[in-house]
């Protein structure tokens, strides 16, 4: 290699070789608890999908330029595989065909069915009529707006399809529609937070599923704050904006280790239950790549992952594209399809659903 050649190089590689660091640490950081000292490891997993790109476009200038330079990118691409294929799986032939024993199941965060969008506080709501059009055989909702659950758990047609309902008082408004009995309901509220997690026992045949239908810890940004923090991206030397990004960090780091903690508490309780089958879902404000997510991941199965495709992207406002809502199932229970549904926008979510198999 010339000289010349050398000077632009070498120092591209160093760049290259900060990057395949940031990226394997996105991907593992989370294995650290976010509580206490090192609260940033599990937002690592926010940075997964931009420095994942960057080192695919090493890779790519690599190739052209010097091939040697590909063996850091690949390396990195290798090593971050199994996390990679859990943020964005590439299951292409997954069947969602009827099989028995199965069935299809529903988490959505409604945004209190969308009520700052369309108004609407009946039965006619267009959230709460998607849901019901929908058809799955059960569906976990967060921050489902109690009133207009009460209408619909008294409406004839509602009832018909969903003749169970669980509607319980917990702050962040988890409730169900179901077509099999709930034999039993209690809401686990989180210590010092308006979170908390719906605990259903729902009859199957003779066999028995308990769900745990979560909202963990919000990062509550406001629109100043999230806007500010869009700025300070397009501007950094704006030190106005840099306060903002602060600010935002600072709640992201608090709202990460309170998620840590709630994840904890399901998780332990989930692991000694007793119920032939178990599910946990919901809005858990977390990525693929964080503790939160990855405290279920140890003895659950992520539906999406499992039988999904793509990034499946659940929040889709403010700029800010992940999935953070997530079904985790039992291993005696087999994902066979799970998709986003994106054609109803009322919410700032958007809805999972999964068909499962009941071994």
């Amino acid at each position: 290699m010339k000289f010349i050649g050398k000077l632009l190089v070498y120092p591209l590689l160093a760049v290259n070789i900060v990057a395949a660091m940031l990226l394997i640490f996105s991907c593992f950081g989370s294995i650290v608890a976010p509580i206490g000292r090192w609260p940033f490891a599990s937002l690592s997993g926010l940075a997964f999908p931009f420095l994942y790109i960057l080192n695919l476009l090493f890779l790519i200038f690599w190739l052209f330029v010097w091939k040697r330079g590909t063996l850091v990118p690949l390396a990195t691409i290798l090593i971050c595989l199994v996390p990679t294929l859990r943020y964005f799986p590439l299951h292409l032939f997954k069947s969602g065909a009827h099989q028995e024993p199965c069935i299809t199941i529903m988490t959505y965060n409604t945004e209190g069915f969308g009520i700052d969008d369309n108004k609407d506080w009946t039965v006619n709501n267009p959230v709460l009529k998607f849901i019901t059009g929908y058809g799955a055989d059960m569906v976990f909702m967060q921050e489902a707006t109690r009133n207009v659950m009460n209408l619909a758990s008294g409406d004839k047609e509602i009832k018909e399809l969903y003749p169970y309902v669980g509607i319980l008082s917990g702050t962040s408004a988890e409730s169900c529609f179901s077509k099999y009995p709930i034999v039993h309901k209690e809401y686990i509220s989180f210590e010092n937070t308006g979170n908390g997690c719906q605990y259903l026992r729902i009859l199957i045949g003779t066999d028995t599923l308990a769900v745990y239908n979560c909202h963990l810890e919000s990062n509550r940004l406001g629109a100043d704050e999230i806007s500010g923090y869009h700025k300070f991206i397009e501007n950094p030397t704006d030190s106005v904006h840099f306060d903002v990004s602060k600010k935002v960090l600072k709640k992201l780091l608090q709202s990460t280790s309170q998620r840590a903690i709630q994840a904890r508490m399901i998780s332990e309780r989930a692991r000694q239950e007793t119920a032939k089958y178990v599910i946990v879902c919901g809005d858990f404000n977390d990525t693929p790549l964080s503790y939160s997510h990855r405290v279920f991941d140890r003895f659950l199965r992520d539906a999406y992952a499992k039988s999904g495709l793509g990034m499946g992207i659940t929040y889709h406002e403010h700029k800010l594209y992940y999935r953070i809502d997530h079904i985790f199932c039992s291993k005696n229970i087999t994902p066979l399809k799970t998709w986003v549904d994106r054609t109803q926008k009322d919410s700032d979510h958007y809805p999972v659903i999964s068909r499962l198999r009941l071994e």
